[in-house]
């Protein structure tokens, strides 16, 4: 290609860049899911902190958050998946990632949960069935992030997006 040719090239993409107007960025609903799954649970877990630290109810009980079961221990692992949901939302693959992690760690407080409710011996988690069920329920969306499909076209229309600058690249 000719430098003639680059520079027309160049004109006509930003024309028509200029017409088109701003375009949508190419941000996939799983990395979106990452990072407000993210914030929920680190909410969920910062929040979670002020209860945690009361003295325990007349039952020996963890004192609740909306009828939710606090523990410490907990919320520290809620506080850690979510930075780590929104630090993985930056990129495709890495939000999937986070989709399983989710999925397995909340799994785990699925399967902790049903033992403590079971036996309130062994329940060092702190969770009761409501915490048992919002576990579930996280662990079911961590599966979404994880599986679901995406959309490899550009959204917004059927043009390509327009670079600021030409290809570098010379025909031979």
């Amino acid at each position: 290609m000719t430098d003639r040719a680059t520079r027309k090239a160049t004109r006509e993409a930003a024309e028509r860049a200029a017409r088109q107007g701003p375009g949508h960025a190419r941000f996939p609903w799983v990395q979106v899911g990452a990072l407000v799954l993210g914030a929920l649970l680190m909410i969920y877990g910062i929040v979670g902190f002020w209860p945690a630290f009361s003295p325990l109810g007349p039952d020996g009980r963890q004192s609740t958050l909306l009828g939710l079961e606090i523990n410490p221990l907990r919320c520290v692992l809620q506080l850690a998946l979510g930075v780590i949901g929104m630090l993985c939302a930056t990129r495709l693959s890495t939000a999937r990632a986070y989709g399983w992690l989710l999925a397995v760690v909340s799994v785990a407080f699925v399967v902790f949960g049903i033992l403590g409710v079971l036996d309130h011996d062994i329940d060092w988690l702190g969770m009761n069935v409501p915490s048992t069920v919002v576990a579930g329920v996280f662990a079911v969306l961590g599966l979404v992030l994880a599986l679901g499909p995406v959309r490899r076209g550009f959204p917004g229309g059927e043009h390509e997006p327009v670079h600021a600058e030409p290809s570098r690249r010379e025909d031979r």
